[in-house]
């Protein structure tokens, strides 16, 4: 009788600990949320995910933002055990020991923010000016996706400028953040005011922030150039929204800065609160199949990759890759002649070989001229194909 106890106390014990520990091995990201029509593209398929992110999205509170970056934006601390605030504006260093460290709510400039240097406290920041919007207007006021923890001086210094290279900064941060006049050979050719330079591992965060702005507003969006300085990014129209300039430069930076974890991370907490994501985080390459190539709008169009139902498995690594890239297939059939194609996401073929008289495994191919971003790699092998995604740095 002890025994059959004891054994059903262990087998308690055992369910109870797979109870626990299932929803932390479930796997993150979009799932099934974009149930949608992708064979649209441009200002068509913009709308599509307009609707899709104000289908069940929740205001939040804008009081209670601040609550919730202890699960949006902290990260174990490098020193002092616990955690801390990931700031991207000037504690945050990728490359080195952090500057601020920031302890979640405890560092909450609770005095509003006059802070007369950095790492004093941190402020909750509208990385996409508030004013552009006209300032305290539900639900982009309190909008999860906008709003990032920041420091407090180095923000009030940002004011509403956009982002940009800087080309002669006024103030550096502490981790390489540059504000100051507007570099005009780089921002193809803006230099109305000064801009906002974040580092390059966060360029990309911010450019999406932007492109996720005009398309979850897009009904809303053409009016906003009236307000305050957003007559020197917005576009006055429901599509492309944003000004030739900052719309190449945001998918500039967004090819060359991927979503990395953190930002991905970040995505998943904020549906969870919030209740919609940020498309261009899960999907990257939608944003030239909404903005057109290089962000030229007028450059937007449908090309489908072309696959085959008889497939067979691939991987690439390492994966991101810089200069070269290795390939490994495995084959259930004798290789006669294979093709090994790379694709931009609109579907261009920009490179392309043939390998004859052997196998596919184990070959490498120089990826070293093309630019960062995410591509598509094709193995076609007597009738059957192989699709695996890579990203170049």
């Amino acid at each position: 009788m002890i025994l059959i106890e004891n054994m059903n106390r262990r087998f308690f014990l055992y369910f109870l600990l797979i109870f626990l520990i299932c929803p932390l091995l479930v796997k993150a990201g979009p799932g099934n949320y974009y149930n949608i029509d992708s064979s649209k593209s441009c200002a068509a398929f913009k709308s599509i995910l307009a609707s899709r992110l104000a289908l069940g999205s929740v205001s939040i509170n804008y009081g209670d933002v601040d609550f919730y970056f202890n699960r949006t934006d902290l990260k174990p601390a490098e020193s002092g055990g616990g955690s801390v605030i990931v700031d991207r504006y000037s504690g945050e260093r990728p490359n080195g020991l952090d500057s601020c460290n920031y302890r979640y709510d405890v560092d909450f400039c609770s005095s509003g923010g006059t802070a007369s240097t950095q790492c004093v406290c941190y402020v909750k920041e509208h990385s996409f000016p508030k004013s552009w919007f006209g300032g305290n207007v539900i639900p982009m006021y309190s909008e999860m996706h906008l709003l990032l923890p920041a420091d407090n001086y180095t923000n009030n210094a940002k004011s509403n400028f956009p982002i940009g290279y800087v080309k002669t900064p006024s103030i550096t941060s502490y981790n390489g953040t540059k504000i100051g006049s507007s570099d005009d050979s780089l921002n193809y050719g803006f230099n109305a005011t000064s801009v906002f330079e974040p580092i390059d591992q966060f360029k990309g965060d911010f450019a999406r922030i932007y492109l996720y702005m005009v398309t979850r507003y897009e009904s809303v969006v053409a009016s906003w150039i009236s307000n305050s300085t957003a007559n020197d990014v917005m576009a006055g129209n429901s599509y492309p929204a944003l000004d030739p300039w900052i719309l190449k430069l945001c998918v500039k930076w967004h090819k060359q800065d991927p979503p990395d974890l953190l930002e991905r991370n970040r995505n998943d907490s904020v549906f969870v609160i919030q209740g919609n994501r940020n498309p261009y985080v899960d999907y990257p390459h939608w944003v030239e199949k909404v903005f057109g190539v290089d962000g030229i709008d007028t450059s937007c169009v449908i090309t489908a990759v072309r696959t085959n139902s008889n497939s067979f498995t691939s991987a690439v690594f390492p994966n991101p890759a810089n200069d070269r890239l290795q390939i490994q297939t495995v084959l259930p059939f004798p290789t006669k002649e294979a093709s090994i194609s790379v694709f931009d996401y609109l579907g261009r073929c920009i490179l392309s070989h043939k390998i004859n008289n052997g196998t596919v495994e184990n070959n490498t191919i120089n990826i070293a001229s093309l630019p960062r971003g995410i591509y598509l790699l094709q193995i076609e092998n007597d009738g059957a194909t192989s699709m695996t995604k890579f990203v170049k740095e």
